[in-house]
């Protein structure tokens, strides 16, 4: 049965606001980003797409995620913020893990941090990535999140020295490595041959879940708002059919909340209730089907069995690739 696995990580911006088998883990993969604090939902009413809305959704169908949240921007928008985003995390029941942009050490508020050397962790030396994820966990248990045992880079940026310095901290499992990404990992060679979980320099390493798109011209990660919920189910059904252990799945919680308008003025968050319909179907879908498909936290996580390589993802048609571009020209409108 498949431990679906979904993260989201979570980084608030300035601004407004699976039974004859094993079930896949779902690790739904989320970054819990909200510019607006968590009790403004990002819209108005029964239009509210943010990271409340999320929270609900995910409650009423009794399903789990991990929020990857990076902590660094309380340097510059205060801790009361990130303690808002903690804790409606953790006040809903789900997981934090620790998310990391070094974007934010171009402030000078971050000044006892290490120098600013690129948006990407992989840029920085041991010494350097070291510092980061020990200063990371510190302002999350500061903010009331404590026991963290899991990390995403921003921008999927790590490499070997990242999984290394996340062994030293105690973190057990990472979820950086996307093989559609260049900046993910570009010092592992064979990135595009791990489907499942494989234990690399002490941490266990959980990649993003892909399919072949438009066989054969290229990958596709398993990411909500960028793939149509026929790709998710093509994705999740392979999944179970092969025997795998975990399916990851990428989700943020602003992208349900259209920003666009917010650069004009008198400009209003407003939601993307296509791409929020697409979530609360999957969402369904893995509630109906929990005896396929079970979701999972990190923390819930024992023994992690060695899968060997040789896996392959699922293959989709131009069919549904056609689909998914009409329906991305769809959701700017709705």
């Amino acid at each position: 049965m498949p431990r679906c696995a979904s993260s989201s990580p979570s980084t608030p911006r300035s601004g407004p606001g699976r039974p004859d088998g094993p079930i896949p883990r779902c690790h739904p993969a989320r970054r819990a980003s909200a510019s607006a604090p968590p009790t403004s939902g990002g819209g108005e009413g029964r239009d509210r797409r943010g990271l409340p809305y999320q929270l609900e959704t995910l409650a009423r169908h009794g399903l789990k995620a991990t929020y990857f949240v990076d902590p660094l921007f309380s340097r510059c928008l205060g801790a009361p913020r990130l303690g808002e985003v903690v804790g409606a995390i953790a006040g809903a029941g789900q997981e934090i893990g620790l998310h990391l942009h070094p974007e934010w050490l171009t402030d000078p508020r971050c000044r006892d941090l290490p120098e600013f050397a690129g948006p990407l962790l992989h840029q920085y030396d041991a010494e350097a990535q070291g510092q980061l994820v020990r200063a990371g966990l510190g302002i999350l248990s500061d903010a009331g999140a404590s026991a963290i045992c899991a990390f995403r880079a921003g921008t999927w940026g790590a490499n070997l020295v990242t999984l290394r310095a996340l062994a030293a901290a105690g973190i057990r499992f990472d979820s950086s490595l996307n093989a559609y990404t260049a900046a993910s990992f570009p010092d592992l060679t064979d990135r595009s041959a791990w489907l499942q979980p494989r234990s690399l320099e002490g941490v266990w390493e959980f990649p993003v879940t892909f399919f072949v798109d438009r066989p054969p011209k290229g990958t596709r990660p398993l990411h909500v708002t960028a793939c149509t919920f026929s790709e998710l189910a093509l994705a999740l059904e392979h999944a179970h059919a092969q025997g795998w252990f975990s399916v990851v799945i990428v989700f943020h919680c602003f992208e349900f909340v259209r920003v666009a308008e917010l650069g004009r003025p008198g400009g209003r968050v407003g939601p993307q209730r296509l791409l929020a319909r697409r979530f609360e179907r999957l969402c369904r879908y893995l509630s109906r089907h929990r005896d396929r498909f079970q979701t999972s936290s990190f923390a819930e996580l024992g023994s992690v069995p060695a899968t060997p390589m040789g896996q392959s993802p699922a293959r989709s048609n131009r069919v549904r690739t056609l689909t998914r571009q009409a329906s991305q020209l769809l959701s700017r409108v709705l």
